[in-house]
């Protein structure tokens, strides 16, 4: 789901790891990693110590959302690799935009302008922008590129 490390990048962490140890724990999400391959590799290479962080999601979709939610608040991304990350989530966001229309719809009826307890609409096209950290003229751009 993630781009993979350019081989400097390897490198670099190797090193970091090396004189440093494995500060962040690896994610784990019924025993399947979910952040943190390359240092576990590393890990197993050299015999380092690490910790483990177990999660808890709903199902598989909740999981990719974190994946990519959490690579895109760490990693120096370009804004092309952004896009193709925040187009990978376009179906989930879509779904529950429609999701969250169905069930405002029977809560309040259509048209209704006025609860006490919204359901919050979801423009995925927007949402998309947002994740990405760009307009989405450009990624749309990039989806006609994908």
């Amino acid at each position: 789901m993630i781009p993979k490390l350019t081989e400097e990048e390897y490198q670099q962490l190797e090193e970091n790891l090396l004189e440093h140890g494995i500060r962040e724990p690896i994610s784990v999400w019924q025993d399947t990693i979910i952040d943190g391959h390359n240092r576990y590799e590393i890990a197993q290479k050299h015999g380092l110590d690490f910790k483990v962080e177990n999660y808890e999601f709903e199902n598989k979709d909740d999981v990719k959302l974190w994946i990519i939610k959490n690579q895109l608040g760490r990693r120096n991304i370009s804004k092309y690799n952004r896009c193709v990350l925040a187009l990978k989530q376009e179906k989930l966001i879509a779904a529950k935009a429609k999701e969250n229309s169905i069930l405002s719809g029977k809560q309040y009826g259509k048209g209704c302008q006025i609860s006490n307890n919204p359901i919050e609409s979801i423009d995925t096209k927007k949402e998309l922008a947002k994740i990405a950290e760009t307009s989405y003229d450009t990624v749309s751009v990039v989806a006609k590129c994908c």
